[in-house]
């Protein structure tokens, strides 16, 4: 069974273009274009999140708060525009467990997500 990964990032090009390439490397991807349509889906319990911080409604920071509070275990991976240290710092005492700045290859995704899975199942 394929592991679920929820992916919430605004721009649309980016959106598919991470779907395609997660979906390639053999995961299940649910993508949201904002944050309120995302946060309605916090009960779902992915493997993973990935969120842009950045958002048109309820921003990434709101979202990982939400996500956190319904089960801390759950696994996020920020992603941001602005890469500035303040970003990344927040993220990670919110609770995310890694920030990647935009932009970057899919492949650091693909990367990071086989350490956390390797976390989260030891």
């Amino acid at each position: 069974m394929s592991r679920k990964i929820y992916l919430v990032e605004d721009e649309k090009s980016l959106n598919l273009l991470l779907q395609k390439y997660l979906e390639r490397e053999g995961y299940s991807v649910t993508t949201f274009f904002d944050g309120s349509t995302a946060m309605d889906r916090i009960k779902d319990l992915p493997d993973l999140w990935i969120l842009d911080i950045m958002l048109p409604d309820v921003d990434g920071y709101e979202l990982i708060k939400a996500i956190k509070e319904h089960n801390k275990s759950t696994p996020v991976i920020f992603m941001s525009a602005r890469n500035e240290e303040l970003d990344r710092v927040v993220g990670l005492e919110l609770g995310s467990d890694d920030y990647l700045s935009k932009p970057f290859l899919p492949g650091s995704l693909s990367l990071g997500q086989t350490s956390l899975w390797r976390g989260y199942t030891e």
